[in-house]
């Protein structure tokens, strides 16, 4: 009866484990939350989910550098939404910060690519 009660506990702990999500999964659905946020212009959701993949998994490269021009296009999004509405000097503001992201995401993508 003992050995029969170690067994299940050791089966518990064997399933559990192998149903465990790993960190980089756990990262990379936190990186479809953030694209799903960004396909439905939720710009501040989106940043803020990937604020929180940062913190939370530090050893999630993989997902991390997806992150980092996942984050370069919701900037770029967010402040093209925004001069939509905007005039004069706000518009210039907004352009030079869509700019800005735009030339950004073309320099991370060059890094990106040479790994």
């Amino acid at each position: 009866m003992k050995h029969s009660a170690i067994l299940a506990a050791l089966a518990l702990i064997l399933l559990n484990a192998c149903t465990q999500k790993t960190d980089d999964e756990r990262a990379a659905n936190m990186l479809k939350e953030a694209r799903y946020a960004l396909h439905h212009h939720l710009y501040d959701e989106a940043r803020d989910t990937i604020f929180s993949l940062r913190r939370k998994y530090p050893t999630a490269i993989e997902a991390r550098q997806q992150a980092i021009l996942l984050l370069d296009s919701i900037e770029i999004n967010s402040a093209a939404d925004s001069c939509r509405l905007a005039t004069g000097e706000e518009w210039k503001r907004l352009n030079v910060k869509k700019q800005f992201f735009e030339r950004k995401l073309q320099e991370d993508l060059k890094k990106r690519n040479k790994h």
